[in-house]
């Protein structure tokens, strides 16, 4: 969000000698702006036990939203009428066609767009009151400083590690949720809480993450309805609107629509795994990647030198592959490079093969990312495939 620089107003205005005393002060918030946000926050103040009360807590917070996607699309769609004092969005991607059927955020009008960019604009055009930050980047540690709520939408098992030991470190509560085929969960974690509880508590083992919405599919309304709990987990947390799932997993089953609750405790022997000495390779989406190949397999499209790696075995390349790719074994012989993208069939192998390159890579070597959902995904999405 940008705001006005007091070192660089115009000088006209700046001496109070001098203001035009109908000028607003841009730091408060206009009057028709400040009587929307009394009415659409009306039915918050009416909730037993709410009043005003919860209005001014909702009014002081200020929530860190990490992921503008799938289930930070219906977080954001709940929050930007809450009454919130401060919404920090955070999100490196873009609006891809494939999205709009889950992240109700977007149009088709968005596609290629920011998705931070966007869902700031969407949550200013409920609430011209709240300050919106909208950060067009992955998740760093320090962006969970001067928030008192972290929602983590990301639906990562790496991000969500990041954000469990930057949220452990700041002593500052987060909402997590997860959604993927016809399954979710949603808990809140709090390592300062008085009954302290973490992610590594119900997933001690660092492992990776499994399965991708662009190879294994999710039901578009179970993100509206994860995304909805995780929103109610904020205004729970801040303003005491409710009971928040600390200590409690909340499940569902959307095949049958069956919401179980399971609890969750911190062991007497409960470690916080180690953070990986490797970054997690970043993600391409099928689209994204057709786009800049052109979608027939070219690479050197408007000055990208792509390498396409396939990691498959000799069997599974010959069912098809995506034009141009490379096996590793051929990689020696591929000239100037700015960026390997890394193939397998679901990305599970790609993301493996990505971290050992990483690992060992010298200074100045090609970046390196994972075609998210592999060659599956890829094909499902009507991209083409040759033998």
């Amino acid at each position: 969000m940008t705001t006005p620089d007091p070192a660089v107003s115009d000088p006209a205005v700046s001496d109070p000698a001098v203001s035009d005393p109908a000028t607003p002060d841009p730091a408060t918030p206009d009057p028709t702006a400040l009587a929307a946000r009394r009415r659409s926050t009306s039915r918050t103040a009416a909730l037993d036990g709410a009043g005003q009360a919860a209005l001014d807590a909702l009014a002081g917070a200020r929530v860190l939203v990490v992921g503008a996607g799938g289930l930070g699309a219906p977080v954001l769609t709940y929050l930007a009428g809450s009454g919130l004092g401060r919404i920090t969005i955070v999100d490196h991607d873009t609006v891809d066609t494939s999205n709009l059927a889950r992240q109700t955020l977007f149009a088709a009008a968005d596609v290629g767009r920011s998705k931070a960019a966007c869902a700031a604009d969407r949550v200013r055009g409920v609430d011209a009151v709240v300050e919106v930050v909208a950060l067009t980047e992955r998740f760093r540690p320090e962006h969970v400083v001067d928030h008192d709520v972290v929602v983590d939408a990301a639906d990562s098992v790496e991000v969500t590690r990041a954000v469990s030991d930057a949220c452990a470190a700041a002593g500052v509560p987060f909402v997590w949720g997860t959604a993927l085929g016809y399954d979710g969960q949603v808990s809140v974690f709090h390592d300062a809480a008085a009954d302290p509880v973490d992610f590594h508590d119900l997933h001690p083992e660092a492992l990776p993450d499994e399965g991708s919405c662009a190879a294994d599919g999710v039901l578009p309304a179970l993100c509206g309805a994860v995304g909805a709990v995780m929103a109610a987990q904020v205004t729970a947390l801040v303003a005491g609107l409710g009971e928040p799932l600390l200590g409690r997993v909340l499940t569902v089953d959307a095949r049958r629509w069956r919401w179980t609750e399971s609890v969750l405790r911190r062991g007497p022997g409960s470690v916080r795994p180690a953070p990986s000495a490797v970054a997690e390779p970043p993600r391409i989406a099928p689209a994204e990647l057709a786009r800049r190949l052109g979608d027939d397999g070219a690479d050197d499209v408007a000055g990208d030198r792509i390498v396409l790696v396939d990691v498959r075995t000799e069997a599974e390349r010959a069912t098809g592959v995506i034009p141009g790719s490379r096996t590793p074994d051929d990689l020696g012989g591929s000239g100037a490079v700015d960026e390997l993208v890394v193939v397998c069939a679901s990305g599970k192998r790609a993301t493996a093969w990505a971290r050992q390159v990483i690992a060992d890579r010298p200074a100045g070597a090609p970046s390196v990312t994972v075609l998210d959902g592999g060659i599956t995904a890829w094909g499902q999405e009507g991209h083409p495939i040759t033998s």
